[in-house]
């Protein structure tokens, strides 16, 4: 039997499971497409259709999708911003890390950003993956507890322990940087960097980021590199890191 597609008609969310209380994976983008395992679970009124999405159960609301037949050929079969992008570092799935559903629905941004921000989270470091994921649920839960936001602000969360984590992910506008959520990616990375550098295995991932970020078009060729602090007023991303992204490709002089 030939493998038959979902694909978008408008960007939707991908979810962790059926229904809206499941946490949001990725956003499968308008005309793109996900292999179709064959499921469909009915929520309410609404079918939810069982996706592959790199390798792991995806749910889409039937809604937004219409399906074909995958031998038909089409250009936009995808993988959304997942591990198994080009050139990406490895990358923590909310899932994976246990990411709580937003409280309302993230906007999708209109077009690929030119922006890169990087900040630090002003806490203790994280060396272990398992200390990595406790520390961005952290971040979560103080950004939408304590601020009222709907998700974690940033785009994704680098650790020391060379893993980097999704967070509102490549499509999802951020609540990272005042006044640029919408014309930047929000990359923080764990830890406070005032005094003392991030380790290797973090600034190596999270340069590994923006280069898949460029390779697989998430942003523009000629994107510019910004600390936190070029455009508010605050420490982030913290001195030594701030000195060291200053000799980055794409930082302004």
């Amino acid at each position: 039997m030939a493998e038959e597609c979902a694909c978008a008609l408008a960007d939707v969310n991908i979810r962790s499971g059926a229904g809206i209380s499941h946490s949001v994976l990725s956003v499968l983008l308008k005309s793109h497409c996900l292999k179709f395992k064959g499921h469909l679970s009915s929520i309410g009124t609404t079918h939810w259709a069982n996706v592959d999405y790199n390798g792991q159960n995806g749910w889409i609301s039937g809604d937004y999708l219409h399906f074909h037949n995958c031998s038909l050929g089409n250009p936009h079969i995808t993988n959304p911003a997942g591990p198994s992008s080009p050139g990406c570092p490895t990358i923590i799935s909310r899932s994976e890390w246990g990411a709580r559903a937003p409280s309302s629905i993230i906007g999708i941004l209109p077009k690929a950003p030119n922006h890169v921000y990087i900040h630090h989270g002003a806490t203790a470091p994280c060396f272990s993956k398992t200390e990595c994921m406790a520390e961005v649920r952290t971040y979560q839960n103080y950004h939408m507890d304590t601020h009222g936001w709907s998700d974690i602000g940033y785009s994704f969360i680098i650790g020391e322990d060379g893993n980097v984590y999704e967070g509102r992910g490549w499509h999802g506008i951020g609540a990272h940087t005042y006044g640029h959520n919408v014309d930047g990616l929000g990359f923080c990375i764990i830890g406070n960097f005032m005094k003392v550098k991030p380790n290797e295995a973090a600034l190596n991932a999270t340069k590994q980021l923006i280069s898949c970020a460029v390779t697989n078009g998430y942003i523009t060729e000629d994107y510019i590199l910004k600390g936190h602090r070029d455009v508010g007023q605050t420490a982030c991303p913290g001195d030594k890191l701030y000195e060291l992204i200053q000799k980055w490709p794409h930082y302004p002089h």
